[in-house]
């Protein structure tokens, strides 16, 4: 069911962070649920620090896919990366998602959340926002952080709340650079999610 990743615990030990296998699943799941993130069916590989903001884990993600898999005769499992951060900065709730009808989306239908617009033509062809207000919005996904987003040119959802946010880019591939990218990607998101203008 896990796909085995031996080369995540080696960049673990290298980049200063613990690796679990078997992910806590507890914590992963205290942070659902996602805005339009489907709810994975299992979380495992965590990665786990800790900054001046609070902590970081980066977990594999498993959502089912819609076709067998025909070595099981059972619905094939998809796997992504996910990342979940404690930042105190962070004050707003909003999330927005460029993934559409991807298997780790959440259908349009069943997200709770009002759908709305930043007001950023560029960033509101590509991308799907979601607050309770439009004040909301405009103070938690800010132009800052919609300049950053639309630079990356992937599949990605990110769910922004009190005290932190979570981190899809679904489309990342199971490589060190990758994990590399998505470090740097946390950092920048802390970043610019917290600077107005």
């Amino acid at each position: 069911m896990n796909e085995y990743l031996p080369w995540l615990a080696g960049y673990a030990a290298q980049s200063g962070l613990r690796y679990e296998e078997l992910a806590d699943e507890r914590w992963m799941r205290a942070w659902e649920p996602f805005v339009t993130l489907r709810t994975p069916l299992h979380y495992a590989h965590a990665l786990q620090g800790t900054g001046a903001g609070g902590s970081l884990t980066i977990g594999r993600i498993a959502v089912e896919a819609p076709y067998v898999d025909v070595r099981t005769g059972q619905k094939a499992l998809v796997w992504s990366f996910v990342a979940l951060v404690q930042d105190e900065r962070l004050l707003g709730r909003a999330a927005v998602a460029a993934d559409p009808g991807s298997v780790f989306a959440e259908p349009g239908n069943e997200i709770p959340v009002p759908r709305m617009a930043t007001g950023d033509p560029h960033f509101d062809h590509v991308f799907a926002s979601y607050a309770k207000s439009a004040e909301e919005l405009a103070a938690t996904v800010t132009p800052s952080l919609r300049k950053l987003l639309g630079s990356w040119r992937t599949a990605v959802h990110l769910d922004l709340r009190p005290g932190g946010f979570v981190l899809a880019p679904v489309a990342l591939a199971a490589t060190p650079e990758s994990i590399s990218w998505l470090l740097s990607a946390v950092s920048y998101v802390g970043e610019k999610a917290t600077k107005r203008g």
